[in-house]
């Protein structure tokens, strides 16, 4: 199955659209996708095309998504 590694930006979107996510808003560099069961918004930096394998952590966390079952998401796309 592989390590969390960096994911494009594109694909990690793609991610939160499929988990029912929207994008709300952002300021400069950064987007903020929400939806009403989750306790904070996701944020995203968005200046790279790539997301650190820290923040899809994070990011992954504040969904209640476990890195496997993103993993698993990830190698069937």
């Amino acid at each position: 199955m592989g390590e969390l590694g960096s994911v494009k930006l594109s694909l990690f979107r793609k991610f939160l659209k499929e988990q029912g996510l929207k994008k709300t808003g952002g300021k400069g560099d950064h987007e903020k996708w929400s939806k009403n069961d989750l306790s904070r918004p996701v944020i995203l930096q968005v200046k790279n095309k790539n997301i650190p394998a820290f923040h899809i952590r994070t990011n992954l966390k504040t969904l209640g998504i476990s890195v496997k079952d993103f993993l698993n998401w990830k190698n069937n796309q």
